[in-house]
């Protein structure tokens, strides 16, 4: 590689400035998940939104009309599963709300226009065919979940029905990732690239866009989310970005529905207004 590519690279990798490297977090995920699953019992189960077997949000609800929270995972769109993370299901359910986290097929058995598509009718079935009526709905998503709760909201041609879409160090322009190992489960090219970027993308109307990113994560990675949100912004959209002290890109999500943390408190304030 060239000193450039090796930078770009470098860049792309959340590893690079981590406390941790990837796999750690990964098994993190699990632990706290599975914790979460056995804690809940029948509270929390399985649910399909269409005929794949990789079709299904793992689904814990509350009343009918509570606030939904709907959490889409990373892992470069190659990676992990919502099974993997669940952990805040029973947090939600504490403070009323019902929660959802949505799984789809992974690349490269599936293509990135593929995993948009089932996050899509993810949402629409959690709206149309759960049985929930919610009060309100956010969605948030992590790394490539938020790339893809972007493109299920503020990049999605049809009226979102979300109230809020809550984006952790996201990746918004698709573009430099096609030079980058990143795309070699994917295949993308550049005009690929540029049809499933959020940033190429009209914004469809949405009340609230907030954006997270670790301070311990790559200068790539927080221009990802101020770029859009300086995009959203242009647009109308109340949205705002933020760095959090301490976090990087992996444990961000800790701070979820953790009361007393900006994203916390955030998060929690935006499904209880």
């Amino acid at each position: 590689m060239s000193p450039d590519a090796d930078n770009l690279e470098a860049e792309y990798s959340p590893s690079s400035v981590a406390k941790h490297p990837a796999p750690w977090y990964i098994d993190e995920y699990a632990r706290r998940s599975d914790a979460t699953v056995t804690a809940l019992g029948d509270r929390i189960s399985r649910e399909a939104y269409g005929p794949g077997s990789d079709e299904y949000v793992v689904l814990a609800r509350s009343a009918a009309t509570a606030p939904l929270l709907v959490f889409i995972h990373g892992g470069y769109w190659k990676a992990l599963s919502a099974d993997e993370c669940s952990m805040w299901a029973a947090d939600a359910l504490d403070a009323g709300f019902s929660f959802a986290s949505v799984n789809y097929t992974l690349a490269p058995t599936a293509t990135l226009e593929r995993i948009v598509t089932q996050c899509r009718a993810a949402m629409d079935w959690l709206f149309d065919a759960s049985g929930l009526t919610p009060a309100r709905v956010v969605v948030a998503g992590s790394s490539a979940g938020g790339h893809l709760a972007a493109m299920s909201t503020t990049a999605n041609p049809q009226p979102t029905r979300c109230f809020a879409a809550v984006l952790l160090s996201g990746v918004f322009d698709l573009r430099p990732i096609v030079a980058t190992s990143v795309n070699e489960p994917l295949g993308l090219t550049i005009p690929d690239a540029v049809r499933l970027s959020p940033t190429h993308s009209r914004v469809t109307p949405i009340p609230v866009v907030r954006a997270f990113v670790g301070e311990e994560e790559t200068a790539t990675f927080k221009s990802q989310s101020s770029t859009y949100v300086d995009k959203l912004r242009a647009a109308g959209v109340d949205a705002t970005y933020r760095v959090v002290t301490g976090r990087d890109h992996f444990d961000l999500i800790y701070d979820l529905l953790t009361p007393g943390t900006d994203l916390g408190d955030t998060t929690i304030g935006l499904l209880r207004d």
